[in-house]
């Protein structure tokens, strides 16, 4: 099973946040379509979705992977589309239909301070591509914006009908995929068991859905002609930045058309995810454990009281410890109830430098607790 892992949004989620959703206010001018004709004559669409009043936009630069170009002047406000052609550029630009890169580069300023903020595209066979070249059945590659709960994410797909000039949506790009989920035993995976601790919920390409009955829905988008699944997403309500991989037995996606309904039943490879016994039928509550960091900040090391209930006294207990950046410096265990203490080093010795350090309490591989300390030197 391969789990990707990122914890602590407040501190963590802001660097990479900016380039997707600049909360600064920051301008960043989005690709949002890609439309090419008969002749491969290209339509670009381009997408301004935040207000920036203060700042001046100064530039728009389009770079692909053998050329550079600027947007010669227009005009960006919120919310607001913008369509492109060869003749909107300093110099033409042709992309390459079979496979490209297409970079969209935005420069602002703000009290003589210049900003730059980067979007990109690459479909076809360019390397590391999310979606296939456009077609003469499907000519337009599409990029969808959306949220579910606090999560937020972009999906890249191929569109039959080309709607240069109005919002992408979902009902006019997507599929209905369905079917059950089957536990690693073969038994089907209800709304009710799916573990809700953090809460959690599965995600293809975007959320499942998980009636009473089992029947699980969700959407679904044409990338490329054939492609393989092997995943599914693990993402938390409370934590925006938290996603897990876990694996499921892989299945194939073929030809897939916006108004067609795919019956697929999906079967997990790990029961991790979900509530497989009686006793565990109870969720964990955060407000059941008890963990208090103390001295705080301190010089030298700090304790941790920790206070875990009866029922979970036989599972594994660990502090996890991590620096500004996310890493794992240390994983402190503990048995039951009890007090331990960190000496302000790594793993193997290394004296840690001054700073913030992020701390969190894992009763089975759950996440209960999660605070902040100052190391001072």
């Amino acid at each position: 099973m391969k789990k990707v892992k990122f914890f602590f949004v407040l501190f963590l989620g802001v660097q990479s946040f900016l380039w997707s959703n600049p909360i600064d206010g920051t301008p960043v001018i989005r690709f949002s379509e890609l439309v090419f004709d008969n002749f491969n004559k290209w339509t670009m669409e381009l997408y301004s979705p935040y207000q920036f009043d203060q700042y001046i936009i100064d530039s728009v630069i389009l770079k692909t992977s053998s050329k550079v170009a600027k947007v010669l002047s227009t005009s960006y406000g919120s919310n607001v589309l913008t369509l492109i052609t060869q003749d909107s550029l300093s110099i033409p630009i042709s992309f390459n239909v079979d496979g490209d890169s297409i970079v969209i580069v935005t420069y602002s300023t703000l009290n003589n301070i210049t900003s730059r903020r980067e979007d990109c595209i690459m479909y076809g066979n360019y390397p590391y591509a999310k979606v296939g070249k456009p077609s003469v059945d499907f000519p337009s590659i599409c990029r969808l914006f959306s949220e579910f709960n606090r999560n937020s994410w972009e999906i890249d797909c191929l569109a039959k009908y080309p709607s240069l000039g109005l919002i992408n949506s979902f009902d006019s790009l997507s599929t209905i995929m369905q079917g059950h989920i089957y536990d690693m035993n073969n038994m089907p995976v209800a709304q009710s068991q799916i573990v809700n601790t953090i809460p959690c919920y599965f995600e293809l390409e975007t959320p499942l859905t998980i009636d009473v009955p089992g029947i699980y829905s969700t959407h679904i988008f044409r990338h490329f002609d054939k492609e393989i699944k092997k995943y599914l997403f693990v993402k938390s309500d409370d934590y925006e930045a938290f996603t897990t991989i876990t694996a499921i037995e892989q299945f194939e996606l073929n030809n897939i058309h916006h108004d067609t309904l795919v019956n697929q039943d999906i079967h997990l490879k790990t029961n991790e995810f979900i509530i497989s016994s009686i006793e565990d039928t109870e969720p964990l509550r955060s407000e059941e454990f008890t963990l208090i960091n103390y001295p705080n900040p301190f010089n030298l090391s700090t304790n941790f009281f920790v206070k875990v209930p009866e029922r979970m006294k036989e599972k594994t207990g660990v502090i996890n410890i991590y620096n500004s950046n996310g890493e794992l410096i240390r994983a402190i265990q503990f048995d039951n109830s009890s007090t331990v203490s960190w000496d302000g080093e790594d793993g193997v010795g290394n004296v840690m430098p001054s700073g913030i350090y992020l701390y969190q309490l894992d009763i089975d591989k759950q996440m209960m607790k999660s605070g902040s300390m100052i190391l001072l030197k």
